[in-house]
């Protein structure tokens, strides 16, 4: 919780600062530093946007992030839909830079199913990367990522 409303009270700043490039620089649109200044501004308020609407999402959510059980996984900050264990091909560890994951490669008809909108563009992005699977983080959580894989591939074996 502590780290989420830091977050949230560090997206509102950046959003702050957005929000006055982009009003700042209104009034002297002929300019070309200013069409910039507006252009930084407009892109600022819809990224940090986004991120106030969705970490304030995950403050007022009640009840487990993660749950893995007999009849699969289910993220919240992905999807409240939860993934059997029978669309799940794979699992694997993938560590990006000094964070991990642990990465549920998907039947491919239902991983589409699975995902949608900001999520959806996220994975695009990330298999652009050469990131394939569903990423499900131990951040947040109450366990390490030691134990969030430990945890998934005992259900899933």
């Amino acid at each position: 919780m502590p780290k989420t409303l830091g977050l949230v009270l560090g997206a509102v700043a950046l959003l702050g600062a957005a929000g006055y490039m982009l009003v700042d620089g209104l009034p002297g649109l002929p300019a070309v530093g200013a069409l910039i200044q507006v252009g930084l501004g407009a892109v600022g308020v819809l990224f940090f946007g986004f991120g106030v609407v969705r970490t304030g999402q995950q403050l007022s959510h009640r009840g487990p992030v993660v749950e893995i059980g007999p009849d699969g996984v289910r993220d919240v900050r992905l999807s409240t839909q939860m993934i059997p264990w029978t669309s799940v091909l794979r699992v694997r560890e993938v560590k990006v830079q000094r964070q991990r994951f642990v990465t549920l490669d998907l039947d491919e008809a239902f991983e589409r199913e699975y995902l949608s909108g900001g999520t959806a563009m996220l994975h695009r992005i990330n298999q652009g990367a050469g990131l394939s699977g569903v990423h499900i983080s131990a951040t947040g959580l109450r366990c390490n990522a030691d134990d969030l894989y430990a945890a998934v591939l005992r259900y899933w074996n």
